[in-house]
């Protein structure tokens, strides 16, 4: 019963969102792109945007307590994911999930 609660309780946090603790945002796929942190959204919604020149790849999948240190690196995201500039707005990227399938980087706030 007590796992239950425990289970219970964090997906709650999560659903809610709304806390900013680190041990919460390893749950968001994020990615470092030139010492700046960028958050991983569902491409579904912000269906506007388009791929434009291939930004660079992930150099290395790491914990999200390194995620700060080292460029092109994520939490989430394995080594040799393509991420792309976007061609409406150079504050977003694209990330590639799979062939076709994409996702947005926007600036954890």
């Amino acid at each position: 019963m007590a796992a239950i609660i425990v289970l219970s309780g964090c997906s709650t946090i999560l659903e809610n969102d709304i806390s900013d603790t680190e041990q919460e945002q390893s749950y968001v796929p994020m990615v470092n792109l030139n010492g700046t942190i960028y958050a991983s959204y569902d491409l579904t919604k912000y269906e506007k945007y388009s791929t434009g020149e291939v930004f660079g790849e992930i150099k290395r999948r790491v914990p999200s307590s390194d995620i700060e240190k080292e460029n092109l690196t994520s939490n989430y995201y394995d080594e040799g994911t393509v991420i792309y500039n976007v061609k409406e707005d150079n504050k977003i990227f694209l990330i590639e999930e799979s062939p076709d399938i994409y996702s947005i980087l926007e600036k954890l706030e």
